[in-house]
């Protein structure tokens, strides 16, 4: 059966097994110290000066021997922060920022279809395209292309569309100058 148990007897059971943890890491890192064994190949120097040189090393190995017992290495914090310095390197390509811009710049307002007013233009080109001089199959691809080359390119392209298609007898030009009308109401400075 299970018990509840209030807040502060949780805690305090936190706070005990904790601090048998550190315990339990201290003596294992105690423990560590003490089997470190240090194993130091002899070499033979010219000169025979080799009982002098490994005299030297003995007296090393048991200096450090001693030191790691006597200051046994306190248990490492994980949870420290490091710190690093980051040096800033010397780059003299030059950096994209944020406000940079990617684009051409601005470009010089020319004379465009007002994108506002497609909806009126496609109404009001489809009375004036329903003409039986107009062949039905021509009907949509004009309506769209001079809206399309008025809106991207500029107005003189719609009309240069326009001319193109009463030259292949497409349009007549009664209908050719209706929409050079009707493109020239729609149009806007951007």
């Amino acid at each position: 059966m299970v018990t509840k148990q209030s807040r502060e007897e949780r805690l305090a059971e936190l706070r005990r097994k904790s601090e048998e943890l550190k315990k339990n890491a201290a003596e294992t890192v105690v423990n560590h110290a003490e089997v470190v064994e240090v194993i130091v190949p002899e070499t033979e120097l010219e000169g025979g000066v080799d009982g002098v040189v490994s005299g030297v090393m003995d007296q090393e190995i048991q200096d450090a021997e001693t030191a790691q017992l006597a200051d046994p290495p306190a248990a490492q914090n994980i949870f420290k922060k490091i710190e690093t310095n980051v040096k800033p390197t010397h780059d003299r390509r030059r950096k994209r920022r944020r406000f940079d811009k990617t684009g051409g710049g601005k470009q010089k307002p020319e004379r465009r279809l007002n994108r506002q007013k497609y909806l009126e233009y496609k109404y009001a080109a489809k009375d004036i395209l329903n003409n039986p001089d107009i062949a039905e199959e021509h009907r949509s691809n004009v309506l769209g292309q001079i809206w399309a080359k008025g809106e991207r390119s500029g107005v003189s392209e719609s009309h240069e569309f326009i001319e193109q298609k009463v030259e292949e007898l497409i349009l007549t030009e009664n209908v050719a100058n209706e929409l050079r009308q009707l493109v020239n109401r729609m149009t806007t400075r951007r």
